[in-house]
């Protein structure tokens, strides 16, 4: 009875992956890691013609340091023979956005164990699954100053890491980083004719008990070459540098000369210096409720109005800049990824291309806000999975794990609201109890424990949500969060005819060999929260995959929004589609 109700109220709404595909190259594809938050994680894999290794490269983890991400997204456009390489331009959206170098933590030093407290720890996991599947890393950075090994000036010293490739050891087991570092180094200085801006080896000795840098242990390059055993350097170009489309060439030289030592044969895209300085400005435009957003224009807004964002144009494909539209009274909530209802006015709205402001505009208000629909009980407002939802003071908000809350504020107001999710703490570094109009992905394990309630629904946890305004009547809704159950998945065969296969997490299924395609996933919630991964790989909603004799499947199921594992089903060839009965004693 419960997958009958479950197959009928979810049948089209259940697609498991939200991949976008790109035809440029034959073997190349695109995946969007978190795709509706706030922190979507962009991921490009290169497919060379000949077998190879597998690099990963990466841009972008802390936003201030521009160079590495626009580098990393330039050579998403290279052309790969031999190998391939994962790619991710972009690791930190958030700080990109804001131009900052980290938003709650440092990403980069929240690799020394699996944290899960912010949404860099989310992004991180991601990270270290697709690491690996790697035989390398290359991490871009801008670091500022010159590193030099002997203390010159203050902008010259063992302190700064401008102009370096920095390697945690120089030898690590049989891996032998000095030598691939140095012969990249000779080579890409011969082209630099001033000798201030030459690179130079930068070894963290980050093993050492009387290492200089100790916070290295927390970083990505020691996590890939300690925990994977796999050589991992970092090319660091520097901010005390203004041409940045220098600092782009020589980066991405870096790379390419470090991939071709590490096995990957690749011809790095053209670009000119001129392109790279000024592309965020080019082609960007939004429009909101159907009206394009002009730099110094107004526009106006009723209150209680719902803000309908839409890019009209993002800007040159070969750089693909982040867009950000941000309200003055909600900094760093970009609401080109969240829904906004206006319950309380604000006085400029600004639109930021990889944290470049492209437009600043007034907001006009006109009309009253409506009055409450609830009586005498306060009507709180939010946004539940991208839709709207109205709880009355003392009501139960159903949710399940995963899924994404958005506290708006309540209607009809006249106060400025303070909303509190309690458990959940939205400014780690000033915690005024203020959660309204940030994300909060419910995820019981990510919240202050002590606030958790017993709820009347077996397995759910409760947590309180307070209207803590001055002056104003105390109000209070309930949040029930279910843990997500995954029911069954919907494949196709290569004829079109689907199969409804019931999931078992840790269970084998013996399928006809041949190809197959997932369709759908149904769990107690919703579809697009879910994302699939068939041997380590993002499985592409209506791909094709292959069972065989002699090649199982190996095929796990996902939070889409935390990336927290829900399973792991095998798929192996055999007669008739069936379930493998697990081995008794």
């Amino acid at each position: 009875m419960l997958l009958k109700r479950i197959l009928s109220t979810m049948f089209w709404l259940c697609l498991i992956v939200a991949v976008v595909t790109t035809n440029a190259r034959a073997g190349s594809w695109e995946h969007s890691f978190f795709s509706g938050t706030q922190y979507p994680l962009r991921v490009v894999y290169l497919e060379g013609e000949l077998p190879g290794p597998t690099i990963m490269v990466q841009g972008g983890i802390q936003g201030d340091e521009t160079a590495g991400f626009v580098t990393a997204q330039l050579l998403t456009r290279a052309r790969i023979t031999r190998g391939n390489v994962i790619i991710l331009p972009r690791a930190n959206v958030p700080s990109i956005n804001l131009r900052k170098r980290q938003i709650n933590v440092d990403m980069n030093r929240r690799f020394d164990q699996n944290y899960n407290r912010f949404y860099e720890d989310r992004v991180a996991r991601v990270i270290r699954f697709l690491l690996a599947q790697s035989d390398a890393f290359i991490h871009l950075h801008e670091g500022s100053g010159f590193y030099d090994p002997i203390y010159i000036n203050s902008l010259r010293n063992p302190k700064r890491y401008g102009q370096s490739i920095i390697v945690d050891t120089l030898v690590y087991d049989k891996i032998d980083l000095a030598h691939t570092v140095n012969s990249v180094l000779t080579e890409l200085n011969e082209h630099i004719g001033s000798s201030d801006y030459q690179f130079k080896l930068f070894n963290t000795k980050t093993f050492d008990k009387g290492t200089s840098y100790p916070e290295m242990r927390k970083s990505l390059t020691c996590y890939a070459l300690a925990e994977h055993g796999i050589p991992a350097m970092a090319v660091e170009v520097s901010k005390s540098i203004r041409q940045i489309g220098w600092k782009v060439r020589q980066q991405l030289s870096a790379t390419v000369m470090l991939l071709q030592r590490l096995g990957v044969s690749v011809t790095p895209p053209k670009f000119s210096d001129e392109d790279v300085k000024a592309y965020a400005r080019k082609g960007v435009q939004v429009s909101i409720n159907g009206r394009p957003l002009i730099h110094k224009g107004v526009i106006s807004l009723a209150p209680g109005a719902t803000l309908d964002v839409k890019q009209i144009s993002s800007g040159p494909s070969e750089f693909a800049p982040e867009l950000a539209l941000f309200a003055s009274d909600r900094p760093g909530v970009n609401l080109i990824k969240a829904r906004r209802m206006v319950l309380e006015p604000f006085s400029e709205l600004e639109l930021r291309s990889d944290g470049k402001r492209i437009a600043k505009v007034q907001v006009h208000w006109t009309g009253k806000m409506p009055s409450s629909p609830g009586g005498d009980k306060p009507v709180f407002v939010c946004w539940l999975n991208g839709k709207p939802v109205f709880v009355r003071d003392g009501e139960v908000l159903r949710t399940v794990v995963g899924d994404q809350l958005i506290l708006e504020g309540l209607w009809g107001s006249n106060y400025k609201e303070i909303v509190n999710f309690k458990g959940f703490v939205a400014i780690p570094w000033a915690n005024n109890g203020q959660d309204m109009g940030w994300e909060i992905i419910l995820d019981p394990d990510n919240f202050i424990s002590r606030y958790g309630m017993s709820s009347d629904r077996p397995g759910a946890i409760r947590f309180r949500v307070v209207r803590e305004t001055p002056g104003a009547s105390r109000a209070t809704f309930y949040v029930d969060i279910e843990p997500r159950t995954v029911y069954a998945l919907r494949l196709a065969d290569r004829h079109g005819q689907s199969l409804l296969i019931p999931w078992t997490s840790g269970g084998n299924y013996r399928l006809p060999e041949g190809d197959y395609t997932l369709e759908a996933a149904w769990s107690n919630g919703p579809g697009e929260k879910l994302v699939t991964t068939a041997d380590k790989m993002p499985l592409e909603a209506g791909a094709a995959f292959k069972v065989g004799f002699s090649d199982p499947l190996e095929l796990t199921v996902r939070q889409a929004t935390t990336f927290g594992d829900l399973g792991t089903m095998i798929f192996s060839a055999g007669g008739l589609a069936q379930r493998v009965a697990p081995a008794t004693n």
